[in-house]
């Protein structure tokens, strides 16, 4: 293959992560300096459909039983873990800091920006960026193919 292979799941990412303005009908922004930044979680999971793309690239050309592969498979077990579980968490801690900011006089409430507090993906929002990874990946290597 003569096309830059790191290149699929940037681009698989990237094609995901613009799914979810089509698929989350209420799609919000965080506002930030210079613009809007999209929030944590929703349908599909990008990061998801990033790392399984790029095991599925290393398994077409490496094979499942090299290092490279293996390498890959971590990654794909960090980030499933982090969208599943840590963010989840952190979601959780963001609620709780909402309800003790709630309980300060109204002046005080000014001094705290509002949180994050659902940071996390449902294991629908999982299984779809994994499958958009694999699927996706697997078409742009069947082009690259001779």
């Amino acid at each position: 293959m003569t096309a830059p292979l790191f290149l699929i799941p940037i681009l698989v990412g990237l094609i995901t992560q613009a799914l979810k303005r089509v698929l989350n009908k209420n799609w919000h922004a965080i506002p930030a300096p210079g613009g809007y930044l999209p929030r944590y979680g929703g349908m599909p999971s990008a990061h998801t459909a990033f790392v399984f793309s790029l095991a599925t690239v290393v398994a077409a050309v490496d094979g499942f039983l090299s290092t490279s592969f293996a390498i890959a498979a971590s990654m794909v077990i960090f980030v499933l873990d982090d969208a599943l579980r840590m963010r989840i968490f952190l979601g959780q801690h963001g609620a709780a800091l909402h309800r003790l900011v709630s309980l300060l006089r109204v002046e005080e409430r000014e001094k705290f920006p509002p949180l994050v507090a659902h940071l996390g993906h449902k294991p629908t929002e999982v299984t779809v960026g994994a499958v958009l990874g694999v699927v996706l990946t697997l078409l742009v290597l069947s082009f690259l193919s001779p």
